[in-house]
């Protein structure tokens, strides 16, 4: 069962693909007023960070497509001043065919769209050996 799961969920994420942290996740986050206030308050983001790219063997309509989890490099301004972190925004996704369907189970090949929602955020330390950093 578990080698199923993973050789389902594997392939969806080749490889990391940029966003815009204004420009696709603070849309987002204006469905969640209280989230948006207390990160665009507390934290200087930058604008350009990484979401999952979806593979074209994967699902081949969506080819170069980003979805959620976004990671983004930042400043968390805290009452004991400015810490270095990383921001992730976590999204619940639907994937939907050419119907606007949603496609429930594991083959998602037909998904021409998907719809993605703020779930949560997690804030961690920087890696430091990522290649991103550097």
């Amino acid at each position: 069962m578990a080698t199923l799961v993973g050789a389902l969920l594997t392939p969806t994420a080749y490889a990391d693909g940029s966003v815009s942290f204004h420009g696709d996740i603070v849309p987002m986050l204006k469905a969640r007023a209280e989230l948006e206030q207390f990160i665009t308050e507390k934290f200087s983001v930058t604008d350009t960070g990484w979401g999952n790219r979806i593979g074209s063997a994967t699902m081949p309509h969506m080819g170069g497509a980003r979805m959620g989890p976004y990671k983004f490099q930042a400043v968390w301004h805290s009452s004991h001043g400015d810490v270095p972190v990383t921001l992730t925004i976590d999204t619940k996704i639907r994937f939907l065919d050419r119907h606007q369907h949603e496609i429930v189970g594991g083959d998602l090949r037909e998904t021409r769209s998907v719809i993605e929602a703020l779930d949560s955020s997690e804030i961690e330390p920087p890696h430091t050996n990522s290649a991103r950093s550097k």
